[in-house]
C-alpha cells in the first residue's frame, strides 16, 4: 500500500507539472501523449512477447507515435488532418502487407492483435490531444476531466474494496474487483467533475460549466471505465501475465493505469463536441 501511495503521489507530480506547460504550450501534450502512447504500445506488445519480432515491432512503435502527433481537428490545425487520416490508413495497409509477405512465420492474429491494440491506444489518446488543440485556452480543464473521472473512479474502487468489498464482481477476470468497488467507483466518477468544475470556474473565472452534463459524463465513464479495466484483464489472463510492466512500483505499468482512460477518452472528445459543457 506505501509504494503504490508513493507512486501515485509521484506521478501526481509529473501530470501537474504537464497540466501547467500544457496550460501554455499545446505541443507540450501532443509530444506527451506521443510519448505515452509508444510507452503504451510497448507494454501492450510485450504483454505477447511481439516486442520480440521486429516486423511487428518497428510499424507498431512508429505509427503509434505518429497517430498522436498528427492528431488535430479542424479548428485547431485542418493542413494536418489528411496526414493524421493517412497514418491510420497507412499502418492497416502496412500490417495487412506484413500479414501476406510474412504469411508462412507470421502469424495472423499476432497481426491482428498487435494492430487492434495499437489503433485502440493512439486513437484513443489523439482525442485527448483534439480536445486540447481545439480549445487551448481551457487545455488543463480538459486534460484533468479527461484523465480525472477514470483515476478517481479507479481509486475509490480500490480503497472501497479493499476495506468493504465481499462480493466479487468478476472473479474469473479479476479476482480482486468488488460490486462494493465499483459502486463506490462509479458513485465518485459521477460526483468528481463537479468538483473539477467547480474548481476550474474559480481559476478561470469567465466560464460557463454546465453541471448537468458533466453529472452524465461521470456517470457513463465510470462504467465504461470498469469494462476498459475488465477488457484489458482479460488480455492479460489470456497472455497470463500479472501487470503489463513494472514501470510503476505498486501499480504494475503504465497500461494498467490506463486501461480504463483508453475507454473514456473518446467518449469525453464526443459529449465536448455535442454538449459543450465548458465554454
Amino acid at each position: 500500500m506505501k509504494t503504490r501511495l508513493i507512486t501515485a503521489g509521484v506521478a501526481v507530480v509529473v501530470a501537474v507539472a504537464l497540466i501547467v506547460l500544457g496550460s501554455f504550450y499545446s505541443i507540450v501534450v501532443t509530444i506527451a501523449l506521443a510519448l505515452v502512447s509508444v510507452l503504451l504500445c510497448g507494454e501492450y506488445l510485450s504483454a505477447k512477447k511481439l516486442n520480440k519480432d521486429i516486423r511487428i515491432l518497428i510499424p507498431c512503435l512508429v505509427f503509434s507515435v505518429l497517430i498522436p502527433l498528427l492528431s488535430t481537428t479542424h479548428q485547431a490545425n485542418e493542413q494536418l488532418l489528411p496526414y493524421f487520416l493517412l497514418a491510420i490508413v497507412l499502418f492497416v495497409v502496412t500490417s495487412s502487407i506484413l500479414s501476406v509477405v510474412f504469411h508462412a512465420t507470421l502469424k495472423t492474429e499476432d497481426m491482428i492483435f498487435a494492430s487492434a491494440g495499437v489503433l485502440l491506444i493512439s486513437l484513443s489518446l489523439s482525442t485527448l490531444n483534439m480536445m486540447v488543440l481545439n480549445d487551448p485556452k481551457h487545455a488543463a480543464f480538459w486534460i484533468v476531466i479527461s484523465l480525472g473521472i477514470p483515476w478517481f473512479a479507479d481509486s475509490a474502487a480500490y480503497f472501497a474494496g479493499s476495506y468493504l468489498g465481499k462480493r466479487k464482481l468478476c472473479p474469473n477476470i479479476s479476482p480482486n474487483k468488488t460490486v462494493e468497488g465499483a459502486m463506490a467507483g462509479v458513485l465518485v466518477g459521477t460526483l468528481i467533475p463537479l468538483l473539477i468544475g467547480f474548481i476550474f470556474k474559480l481559476i478561470y473565472g469567465q466560464i460557463t460549466i454546465y453541471y448537468g452534463i458533466l453529472v452524465l459524463v461521470g456517470f457513463i465513464n465510470s462504467l465504461v471505465s470498469i469494462f476498459g479495466d475488465l477488457t484489458f484483464s482479460v488480455i492479460k489472463r489470456s497472455c497470463k501475465i500479472k501487470d503489463y510492466g513494472s514501470i510503476m512500483p505498486g501499480h504494475g505499468g503504465l497500461l494498467d493505469r490506463f486501461d480504463s482512460v483508453l475507454f473514456c477518452l473518446p467518449l469525453v472528445y464526443i459529449f465536448s463536441q455535442i454538449f459543450y459543457f465548458c465554454v
